[in-house]
């Protein structure tokens, strides 16, 4: 009776006041478990579990519902004189009464659990903080792809997008700069902005001026680059959002070396290589085809640097992604929730503030089934080494203010690495007003956009019909 209905044995033979409360607090349990079930959409549930105090009070909660039910069972089995039975049998009822007691604890146990982990979770990669407002209309969230494996000095962003999202209608839009990026240009009267006002540049080596390099720059130059967010992703911030005209609101830095562990937790991703691609220094390789990668061959996969161009990796690296997050359906997630909140606290950073997790999660539920306008800045279109700025702010508020939308007959598509098909935005557009536009701090002098550099020899896979650069098909996820 108490396993079946919390109270009932007390209301029946012992102390009948301890039964109704039982019985009472039970019922309005499932009262509230059906209502939240009927009422409550995944959307209110999502935005629920990034709460800390909603996490701490049902972790609370659970674990004294999991003591109580225990207590009820004991004192039902007192409640049966155990004294009177034999000896067999009272060796039988206790292992019974035992067994029921972590029949009936441990789902309060495991949630509890599960609440305790994204609580520890939410608090420790998300920082208290004010809210962003959004620019435009639009919030817009740097993504970094961090390369810190062996041999590598310091911390450089391999890999880097800006992810904009209407705040209205989900609409997501994907840019992306090449690592290599040279002279890049930082907001008008910022300290960096006074102090290269001709472009990130200077004497000496020239892969110390690139646009990865900023991060070092900013940690070896905090006091320019002041912040809650660190002066090393202040830094990048700052120099994508002077290079592309347009307010850089967030950041999130994901570790590459921390994607191992992230994607064991999900137990692989499936993969279409589409070339023999080496791995490690034994002469192995990634034969071709449809494959189910572990952590360790998705890394090599995103890493790997022979005979492929840094365009070339910068692609696959976001096809891991769009394979992660194709793996990442609920049902995994909630299986695996354990190993993944300890691998994502070991691989990502960010500026988010918890304060507006919840907003978040309503733009991330809007985002999904739209197509993802995007727009890649690699050769021809741009020579990394002497970008053409005005062209890159005109062709981001392009993207932006909708002229990759698809109409009636809608253009051409090509590929992304993801393996959807997602929108090339090429073409003039008017200027943006929601930063300083980069072309007013430029040094008068525009990029050779027919011209190449030492790291863009050719890059076929790259044009689209209108010879200007989409997305790759280096690889696609199934």
């Amino acid at each position: 009776m108490s396993v079946a209905a919390p109270g009932s044995a007390q209301l029946l033979r012992g102390n009948q006041r301890m039964g109704k409360i039982a019985l009472s607090v039970w019922g309005a349990v499932i009262c509230i478990v059906l209502f939240v079930a009927w009422r409550t959409s995944m959307n209110d549930l999502a935005k629920m579990a990034v709460q800390p105090w909603i996490l701490t009070s049902f972790q609370i909660i659970a674990f004294i519902l999991a003591l109580a039910w225990v207590v009820i069972l004991i004192d039902a089995w007192r409640l049966g004189h155990p004294p009177g039975l034999n000896r067999r049998h009272r060796l039988i009822v206790v292992a019974a009464t035992l067994g029921l007691a972590v029949l009936v604890s441990t789902p309060f146990v495991v949630a509890a659990r599960y609440a305790e982990a994204a609580h520890d979770l939410v608090v420790s990669m998300f920082p208290s903080g004010e809210a962003a407002a959004a620019s435009n209309g639009r919030l817009n969230i740097l993504l970094l792809g961090m390369d810190s494996g062996d041999g590598r000095a310091g911390a450089r962003p391999d890999s880097i997008h800006v992810l904009s999202v209407d705040v209205l209608t989900g609409e997501p839009a994907l840019i992306s700069l090449p690592r290599n990026l040279e002279k890049a240009r930082f907001p008008s009267g910022s300290p960096a902005a006074a102090e290269f006002p001709r472009g990130f540049a200077g004497d000496g080596d020239r892969s110390e001026y690139l646009l990865n390099a900023t991060w070092t720059y900013g940690e070896a130059n905090p006091e320019m680059f002041p912040g809650p967010s660190g002066p090393g992703p202040t830094a990048v911030k700052q120099a994508v959002q002077g290079s592309l005209g347009i307010k850089v609101h967030y950041y999130v830095a994901v570790d590459l070396m921390g994607f191992r562990n992230l994607i064991d937790a999900l137990g692989g991703v499936s993969i279409n290589v589409q070339e023999e691609l080496p791995i490690g220094d034994k002469g192995r390789v990634l034969e071709p085809g449809v494959q189910r990668l572990d952590g360790y061959h998705a890394l090599w996969y995103a890493r790997s640097r022979e005979s492929t161009s840094d365009y070339d990796r910068m692609a696959r690296q976001r096809c891991v992604l769009g394979a992660l997050m194709n793996e990442a359906d609920p049902r995994s997630v909630l299986i695996n929730w354990m190993e993944l909140a300890d691998a994502s606290a070991d691989m990502i950073t960010t500026d988010i503030p918890r304060q507006d997790l919840g907003n978040l999660v309503d733009l991330a539920f809007d985002v999904r089934g739209q197509e993802l306008m995007t727009l890649q800045f690699v050769p021809p279109v741009i020579v990394p080494a002497d970008p053409d700025f005005a062209l890159i702010a005109d062709q981001t508020a392009d993207l932006l203010n909708g002229a990759g939308r698809p109409a009636e007959d809608p253009p051409a598509e090509t590929v992304e690495a993801s393996g959807e098909p997602s929108t090339d935005v090429t073409g003039p557009a008017a200027d943006t007003d929601d930063a300083t536009n980069p072309g007013d701090a430029a040094d008068g002098e525009s990029g050779d956009r027919t011209g190449a550099d030492d790291d863009a020899s050719t890059h076929d896979g790259y044009l689209g019909e209108d010879g200007l650069a989409g997305l790759s098909t280096v690889c696609s996820f199934e």
